[in-house]
């Protein structure tokens, strides 16, 4: 994925636009997505991409998991 799709991803997940997507948002993504965002489990992701703990993905986190 480059960043650029990273960050339209981003964006489309992130429905409230406060610039951090957070589990409520990844639960909505994931029931209009089979629970998976580029075909990596939501549970999966979440423990991967969240590298500061705190529950919510910023984009920071978003492009270094997937660009």
């Amino acid at each position: 994925m480059t960043e650029a799709e990273a960050e339209a991803l981003f964006s489309e997940i992130d429905t409230d636009g406060n610039g951090e997507i957070g589990l409520s948002e990844l639960r909505d993504y994931g029931k209009a997505s089979q629970g998976a965002i580029g075909g990596i489990k939501l549970a999966e992701f979440v423990r991967e991409a969240d590298t500061d703990g705190n529950r919510r993905i910023s984009l920071a986190e978003f492009k270094s998991h997937f660009a």
